[in-house]
């Protein structure tokens, strides 16, 4: 797999939602289990048993301090959040952050060759969004695709586009990417103590000096750790006349989770050298990684994973939480406007996406 030249990303955007600290839900501390199912436990020669894995100090350190200052905190360091209204609808987040992403790069939408989006919900359950995000954008004359990969749908979006562009396909590709996380997480778990709404959008195209390459891994094995499903109350409690209070959540197969997360080091350490390997550069060479943010100590697991020196790792948690397939493009979106993100700087992506997927994407920005 070649890595794709003067292909890059030309602008960001992301749905401005007003944030909202965690003083605004007490009802989530109320509910939830804050006892973490996979909060761990630390033994008395300090290493640390968690989620399916063994971390022991040194080597992982970082996560260690990451995960003690996480449960230290009701809300797992979470500070703010962005919540979709009841009343919006995904489609009309997309489009925000779409035009915020168009208007950054100075690309109008008569110049879009191609949409790319993926909904964590869509605002029917079919047809996606797709086509009515074109439609709303004024997008006529070109295809409007759901390219998905869920939480890693922002980096096959861009390998999409990029291998459009690099054919000839397509010069400017939109790529948008969403989650309503209110309208899908269980109030009971402890998850929803983390989780945060938002639509995020980048442009790519034609820079020059710019390069792009990916790798993946699929892992189909653990397809039922996560999945979106109907829950119903106990049916013994609910006489027959009354009206069904099922409703749709993610559930989590605490079975398959730690091996979920022991096989995480591994396609971590392998797309990433593979990524980086076919851009030319060296762990050592990154100014910028980011990665999918479920919880706050995450990035910390994958500093100490992957080896990376201090300050290189930048992670927009606190302030939108865990935000599924966004997290990319909010971490890349705000480490640019704080200064850390620079023409030329060499960029580390990963990612893992339920059903499972891992992917990593090396880039010039």
């Amino acid at each position: 797999m070649r890595t794709i030249t003067d292909v890059g990303i030309l602008g960001t955007g992301l749905w401005e939602g007003e944030p909202v600290g965690n003083d605004a839900f007490p009802e989530l501390l109320g509910r939830a289990r804050t006892a973490d199912p996979f909060q761990g436990r630390r033994r008395d020669d300090g290493v640390v048993s968690i989620a399916g894995l063994t971390l022991a100090p040194p080597r992982y350190a970082r996560t260690i301090a990451a995960i003690e200052r996480a449960f230290a905190d009701p809300f797992r360091l979470t500070r703010r959040r962005r919540r979709f209204p009841h009343d919006l609808r995904t489609s009309d987040a997309e489009v925000d952050a779409a035009r915020r992403a168009l208007d950054a790069a100075g690309v109008s939408p008569d110049e879009v060759d191609a949409l790319f989006l993926q909904s964590f919900l869509p605002d029917e359950i079919r047809p996606d969004n797709a086509a009515l995000v074109a439609h709303k954008l004024g997008i006529r004359r070109a295809p409007a695709w759901s390219v998905d990969s869920i939480c890693s749908s922002a980096v096959s979006q861009a390998q999409a586009a990029a291998a459009m562009i690099a054919s000839g396909q397509a010069q400017r590709v939109l790529c948008v990417h969403s989650v309503a996380y209110s309208r899908l997480s269980d109030p009971m778990g402890s998850g929803a103590l983390q989780e945060g709404d938002m639509a995020a959008a980048f442009v790519v195209g034609q820079k020059r000096g710019a390069r792009m390459s990916f790798a993946w891994r699929t892992d189909g094995r653990l397809h039922a750790a996560i999945r979106l499903a109907w829950s119903a109350p106990d049916a013994s409690k609910r006489r027959y006349w009354e009206p069904s209070r099922e409703r749709l959540l993610i559930h989590w197969n605490e079975a398959l989770q730690p091996e979920v997360m022991g096989e995480l080091e591994h396609y971590a350490t392998t797309v990433s050298a593979e990524a980086l390997g076919r851009a030319g550069f060296a762990m050592g060479d990154l100014d910028v990684f980011v990665s999918h943010q479920p919880m706050s100590w995450y990035a910390a697991f994958l500093d100490d994973v992957l080896g990376l020196r201090d300050g290189v790792t930048y992670t927009s948690f606190e302030e939108y939480a865990s935000i599924n397939s966004a997290s990319v493009t909010a971490s890349l979106h705000e480490a640019g406007r704080a200064g850390r993100l620079r023409r030329g700087d060499r960029v580390l992506v990963f990612t893992p996406g339920a059903g499972y997927t891992y992917a990593a994407m090396a880039l010039t920005w």
